[in-house]
């Protein structure tokens, strides 16, 4: 193993790979990417960092911190993707290492070094890390809130079972839960609130005076509290001054109160939603999923292990953000990547254990070791069954998307040649060439999804070349309209609010105003247009998003396209709105 020093290297250098190889090759994903870069430029360009806005209209779905961090990015990179998402990928790097240094605190180097390597290369940190949303910072910010708590509570077990933090490590805590706040709201305060409660009263439980009140009050709960409130409380006020208020009453009665009470954009779930995502998410460390949650369970009712304590912080923490937001009506898989760092840590301590040979809960198999090493058997099992998923799932991705590019199959075989090599390398007893597998397998994974797929599949399935079809094919931006809606990745690429057009007599006006006039429209919403698009005009583009939205592009026909079709309901094929184009 590498020597200590060169830990945080290894875990930078591996995320940095993983998160930066190819970072602006793939355009904006609809909605929430492009809605966000967009609404930072309208602050850009307006100079007002408070008031959010998006195609003209205030936006009242998220704070503003991740505009900050776009406006940053695109001073330094200019206005590209690589600008907006810089900002997400360094925090997430800055992730990475927060659970590498929490690892080396709570444990060890080793298991340090482990944890950091499984943030890096799981897949949702590839995901969330290269996306331009307020995830990444709400992860690293709330990573951080743990790190400053582990380090005040790192006495803990040693001596004394009381929770008491500092002034200044209270300080840090409320600093760091404000900028959660500035990020995604009351969730970046609530929930690692509840998460470092859980953990003071698990182990005030152990003492001779088990109040409450005692107990809480060695969190110093007020000094957090203001110093929360000090980071956060002026830009809302400020907000809500500039509105009337009405942005706070939308994001905290529609955005928190109203995602909780109820699922909305058909975003809804069971109780086992969250656990599902994991196993995916943390894929392919995920391989001993099962078995890092029976070795948690194990140290923690084991009452002498060393690991107890640090164990039991690491299970309040992902146990706070899995079980409350398992409770909510809205569910989407990026709510819980906060859990990660710990589930890495976890996931880590395990494998850690499994190499050294000493997982006691296998004590009872009269050959431990032939134990653990089935265990991860049947795990490697698993990520070949994955690979072969994943090939034949891109593929169909491909054929729908991206046709000609049914190669992307061939990505599976990374996680498929992983689990040869490290069944292999298990069967021979060299745990460390296993691990080395896994970690290689999933960056190469991660880094192929991220660089090779992603791209080709959001160049032809995403609204971007539909508007530069669009664009290329008219004088002005002013003779581009939508329908109704603007897709939120032609708002950003046009740099301007685009005119959005609400009736049909709107949409005729335009397209004879102009020759060179062009109107983007949804599928679903073609038959209200059939009457109202003149005799001369036709679908002349399309594309077919991933989000599931089908775009048209109207416009002109040429003379000869214009005599191959009799009506502009010619253009249908079927009762399923697809379209192709004339020629």
């Amino acid at each position: 193993m590498p020597h200590p020093r060169f830990h945080g290297w290894i875990v930078a250098g591996v995320a940095g790979i993983v998160l930066l190889t190819r970072l602006g090759a793939t355009p904006l994903w609809d909605d929430d990417e492009p809605k966000n870069a967009a609404c930072s430029v309208a602050m850009l360009d307006s100079n007002d960092w408070v008031v959010p806005t998006f195609d003209g209209r205030l936006r009242i779905e998220k704070p503003p911190l991740v505009n900050w961090l776009h406006i940053a990015g695109m001073t330094v990179c200019g206005r590209t993707e690589t600008g907006v998402r810089i900002g997400s990928v360094v925090l997430t790097i800055g992730t990475c290492l927060l659970t590498w240094r929490l690892g080396v605190i709570l444990f060890s180097p080793a298991v340090g070094l482990l944890g950091g390597i499984v943030m890096a290369t799981c897949i949702w940190t590839t995901v969330g890390g290269r996306a331009s949303t307020p995830d990444a910072p709400l992860v690293f910010f709330t990573t951080l809130t743990l790190f400053c708590f582990a380090r005040e509570s790192a006495r803990v077990g040693s001596g004394r079972d009381d929770v008491r933090l500092s002034l200044w490590g209270a300080i840090a805590i409320g600093a760091t839960c404000g900028a959660a706040v500035l990020a995604k709201g009351p969730i970046g305060f609530v929930i690692p609130a509840a998460a470092c409660v859980a953990f003071t009263v698990v182990r005030g439980w152990s003492t001779p005076r088990p109040s409450l009140r005692e107990m809480l009050a060695g969190l110093r709960p007020l000094t957090v509290t203001a110093t929360m409130l000090a980071v956060a409380l002026p830009w809302y006020a400020w907000v809500t001054i500039r509105t009337d208020g009405e942005w706070l009453r939308g994001f905290f009665l529609v955005h928190n109160v109203g995602r909780f009470a109820a699922p909305m954009e058909g975003h809804s779930g069971s109780l086992a939603y969250y656990p599902i995502v994991i196993g995916i998410g943390l894929f392919p460390w995920s391989l001993v999923l099962v078995a890092m949650l029976v070795n948690t369970v194990a140290t923690l009712r084991h009452t002498d292990h060393p690991q107890r304590v640090p164990m039991q912080l690491l299970a309040c923490w992902a146990g706070a953000w899995v079980g409350i937001l398992s409770l909510a009506g809205t569910k989407l898989p990026g709510y819980v990547w906060p859990a990660y760092p710990a589930l890495a840590l976890a996931t880590a301590c395990f494998l850690d254990a499994w190499q050294r040979g000493a997982i006691g809960w296998l004590a009872w198999s009269r050959r431990p070791q032939w134990a653990a090493a089935i265990i991860m058997q049947i795990g490697f099992a698993v990520v070949l069954a994955s690979g072969a998923a994943i090939a034949i799932a891109l593929s169909l991705v491909a054929r729908r998307w991206a046709p000609g590019a049914e190669w992307m199959g061939m990505v599976g075989l990374v996680p498929m040649l992983g689990a040869a090599f490290g069944w292999r390398a298990t069967l021979a007893g060299r745990p460390r060439e296993t691990l080395a597998a896994i970690a290689a397998s999933g960056g190469l994974l991660c880094l192929l999804l991220a660089a090779v797929v992603a791209p080709q599949i959001g160049q032809a399935a995403t609204p971007q070349s539909l508007f530069l079809q669009a664009r290329a094919s008219t004088a002005s931006l002013e003779a581009v309209a939508s329908f109704r809606r603007t897709p939120p990745s032609i708002v950003f690429y046009a740099g301007v609010p685009l005119q959005t057009l609400e009736t049909p007599d709107d949409v005729t006006r335009h397209l004879t105003t102009a020759p060179d006039a062009r109107l983007i429209v949804s599928s679903h919403l073609f038959d209200e247009l059939a009457n109202a698009i003149p005799a001369s005009h036709g679908v002349v583009a399309e594309t077919r998003t991933v989000s599931a939205r089908h775009l048209l592009l109207i416009g002109p026909l040429s003379p000869h396209r214009l005599a191959a079709r009799t009506s502009l309901r010619a253009c249908r094929l079927d009762g399923r709105h697809q379209f192709r184009v004339v020629r």
